[in-house]
């Protein structure tokens, strides 16, 4: 006997199926040294980070604005914003060579800027999850050894 089909890939699922969806694939396709990611998420974003809270991926469902963002911020205040932006300033061709030149880096605030790429807002469904989280995990891949580095060299504010 044949086995039903599972819920079709174009079906609009919830966001909170949604993040889920985008975490558990995350946490198979992150390289080993790198499956240490923390998860936390609201009813429009979900934030991953590692040691610094403040310094943070996410995952941003902007449906006022009519965008999906996906990003690394930075919001350990000024002094760190700006150290940081000038800090991955210094690699924006090697970021965008490798994640695209869609990608952009810019200070938002006096206290908070981003690496971010945007996508068209669109009906949430598990094929969006998996091409949210192979983009995030092509991000974090990239940019947290980074922002390891810039952590360690005093750029972030923050202790290694």
């Amino acid at each position: 006997m044949a086995r039903a089909a599972s819920t079709s890939s174009k079906t609009s699922i919830t966001r909170r199926e949604f993040f889920a969806a985008v975490r558990d694939r995350l946490q198979v396709k992150l390289p080993t040294e790198l499956q240490g990611i923390r998860f936390r998420a609201n009813h429009r974003q979900m934030k991953l980070y590692y040691r610094h809270e403040r310094l943070h991926y996410e995952i941003w469902t902007n449906g006022r604005d009519q965008h999906i963002e996906i990003g690394l911020h930075f919001e350990n205040g000024p002094e760190s914003t700006e150290s940081l932006i000038r800090f991955f300033d210094q690699h924006i061709v090697e970021i965008k060579h490798e994640l695209g030149p869609e990608i952009e880096l810019e200070r938002w605030t006096n206290s908070w800027g981003r690496i971010f790429l945007l996508l068209p807002y669109q009906p949430l469904t598990e094929d969006l999850a998996i091409e949210v989280a192979d983009r995030l995990c092509a991000m974090i891949t990239m940019l947290q050894p980074l922002l390891d580095e810039a952590i360690e060299h005093g750029y972030a504010g923050v202790s290694a």
